[in-house]
């Protein structure tokens, strides 16, 4: 491919400008690449029919040196010469179901064309509703993550209604240094930037991305890469000469935690597309648009593989956009006045927010997960207790930041060492402005425009030279909701009487089969629990855990006791999941506006030994998705006082269970 250097002139950018564009120094590296390399593809796929998803897949692959090498002219002994004696990697960014770099090869016919956005402009702004970015410049981290090579391929629908695989080849590095890659001309002033492609004409210098099919198959096969199929469009961007170590950031917060996604790219990219994409990875209830079908060296990333912490920040994610009541979590309204053309409760959008403990979090051995401020790379700022963890995210799905103090947690009650309070809020996008511009006129214009560059924080804007405090309100009402909640609730909790029945069952715990896997298989240690749960009071009917024990099939064996009046002809003993906001029953976790799965635990069989004579028909009670969580038993005219066995399971080992009695048209006791 022929060489196309920028020549340096008026009002033009250097390598060294370009590469501290967006210097952001607060977000690794890693972490810039996955936040706009995911949004890219993202913004790609909005006007791409057909498909629910954009599939995004980001990965490591080998590098033949000299036989990718020999395609760059002008640099080709260099390169060998730098790298021609260690094996080599590249990292690779790969989507489908998007447009990919269409517009025309001569930017001069189309220069607003994805092609020339991505490859040839710079500070070319997303206009696309909905999209992600507004200032176009986050590409540049791409030329960080390497040595500034950065190899552009895609394959698309050109505009004869054809098939057509593109390829052009980037370098931007800082023209400064002793030591350079792009061959110097005398007379001119370096500028650190070069480009490599076909030649536009036969006597020009100036380069387009070629076009040549089976010159395209030679250079992806030197860096491993293979080409789109036929119908498939998309883009793959390879950035070659990766250093590994160098990407790897050892993060000191909380040092006496393991982290493991540290030791090694792919686990960190893993994490990171959960971390940024929480709200839309795997998300097949994503409300705008096509949800994240995200893919690690090929691999795709399952709501089996995330950590704790981000399935529940999806979870909150859907409710607080769906609204509805939740037995999961708290979920309130965000209201502004004055600023939106009307007044519904939820016009600048919902927060949803939950205390979880360590065990919600898999933070207890065996599993011995990290804790939420070192999952997304936060530190705690309240030292031996735990401040409140806000996300914040708008309609592209990244979330944006998460903050542990300033304006979002201002006033906020910090928790104990062994619960966390974790928050999002999501805007409602839609709400119209009631004095808007051209460019901002609804709610997700106007935090769009209010991020910088890199996309991490919202800040009020001015709008018709009038200064607005949206943001601020919204950080106002977000705070003063969530510490009314909990102010309110501790009320009630004192007001509780002592006197109360314990009736956790427990968690159920999986053993350790690999960082960032649910295991596939249930802890089969047996032994009782201790402190076991005892009646008191005068309760006529009454149910009580005595005892517990894994049996070697993994199955839960529970001992009760069970005390029922005269009059008792019919009970149900009952599988439900404890939350924050109280129980939640298979119906209730069932439903569309809840949880939305199957119920999560299933009981198997029960025994109640020697009381034939007693108890008539036992019979099992199915949810609506087909899974006992109850038996229905009937009862002769007779007191009884007896003990009984109950075996049962749970699929989710994220989740708490409580057994509970009811009598026919009775509350429930236990």
């Amino acid at each position: 491919m022929h060489i196309e250097i920028a020549e340096f002139g008026k009002m033009s950018q250097s390598g060294n400008s370009l590469l501290k564009l967006i210097q952001n120094n607060d977000l690794p590296i890693l972490d810039l690449l996955v936040r706009e390399a995911i949004q890219n593809s993202l913004d790609a796929g909005i006007s791409v029919e057909g498909h629910n998803s954009v599939y995004v897949d980001i990965g490591i692959k080998d590098i033949n040196v000299s036989n990718f090498a020999k395609h760059l002219d002008g640099i080709t002994e260099r390169l060998i010469e730098k790298f021609g004696d260690t094996p080599q990697k590249a990292l690779y960014i790969e989507d489908a179901n998007t447009t990919g770099l269409t517009g025309s090869l001569d930017f001069r016919n189309s220069p607003n064309g994805n092609i020339f956005k991505l490859i040839y402009g710079i500070s070319m702004a997303q206009e696309t509703p909905g999209a992600g970015g507004s200032w176009g410049l986050g590409k540049t981290v791409y030329f960080r993550v390497g040595i500034g090579l950065v190899v552009y391929y895609s394959h698309i629908l050109n505009d004869n209604g054809q098939y057509e695989h593109r390829l052009a080849v980037t370098l931007v590095e800082n023209e400064k240094l002793k030591e350079t890659i792009i061959p110097k001309s005398n007379g001119k002033v370096p500028s650190g930037i070069a480009w490599w492609g076909q030649r536009v004409e036969p006597s020009s210098d100036e380069t387009i991305p070629i076009t040549d099919q089976d010159m395209i198959r030679e250079i992806l096969k030197s860096l491993s890469i293979e080409p789109y199929e036929v119908g498939r469009l998309g883009t793959k961007i390879i950035i070659p000469f990766i250093n590994e170590n160098q990407l790897l950031i050892k993060h000191e917060i909380n040092p006496t935690e393991t982290k493991p996604w540290e030791y090694n790219v792919a686990d960190y990219i893993r994490v990171a597309m959960q971390r940024w994409y929480a709200p839309r990875l795997a998300n097949e209830k994503y409300r705008y648009g096509k949800y994240l079908d995200g893919h690690v060296n090929g691999e795709r990333l399952e709501k089996d593989d995330f950590l704790p912490l981000f399935i529940e920040l999806q979870l909150m994610y859907n409710t607080a956009v769906f609204g509805g009541k939740s037995n999961r979590y708290f979920v309130n309204d965000i209201q502004i006045r004055n600023y939106f053309e009307h007044n519904k409760a939820n016009n600048a959008g919902r927060v949803a927010y939950k205390k979880f403990t360590k065990k919600e979090l898999d933070m207890l051995a065996p599993l011995n997960v990290p804790s939420p401020f070192t999952c997304v790379n936060q530190k705690n700022p309240k030292g031996e207790q735990n401040a409140p963890l806000i996300a914040y995210v708008r309609k592209p799905g990244m979330i944006v930041n998460y903050a542990t103090d300033g304006e979002w947690c201002k006033g906020l009650v910090t928790t104990e060492d062994h619960e966390y309070l974790v928050a999002i809020f999501v805007p409602n996008s839609d709400t119209k402005l009631l004095n808007p511009d051209d460019d901002v006129f609804d709610l997700e214009a106007y935090l769009r425009k209010s991020e910088m560059a890199d996309h991490t924080s919202w800040t009020d804007i001015i709008i018709k030279s009038k200064p607005l405090d949206i943001v601020d309100k919204i950080r106002s009402q977000v705070r003063r909701k969530i510490k009314a909640s909990f102010e309110h609730k501790e009320e009630i909790k004192e007001k509780q009487s002592m006197n109360k029945l314990a009736r956790n069952v427990g968690k159920m715990l999986l053993p350790p089969t690999g960082f960032g896997r649910r295991a596939s298989s249930r802890n089969r240690a047996g032994g009782t629990r201790p402190n076991t749960p005892t009646i008191k009071g005068n309760r006529v009917n009454s149910f009580s855990i005595v005892s517990q024990k894994y049996l070697d099939s993994g199955v839960l064996e529970v001992h009760f006791q069970l005390k029922l009046a005269k009059n008792v002809r019919l009970f149900t003993i009952e599988l439900f999941i404890a939350s924050e906001g109280g129980k939640i029953s298979a119906t209730d976790w069932e439903s569309e506006d809840s949880v939305g799965t199957p119920f999560p635990a299933q009981v198997k069989h029960i025994s109640i030994p020697n009381k034939d004579e007693i108890f008539g028909n036992l019979q099992a009670v199915q949810s609506g998705r087909k899974v006992s969580h109850a038996f229905r038993i009937e009862k002769i005219d007779k007191a009884v006082e007896c003990l009984g066995i109950l075996e049962l399971t749970c699929l989710d080992p994220h989740v708490q269970v409580e057994i509970l009695m009811k009598q026919e048209g009775s509350e429930v006791n236990g």
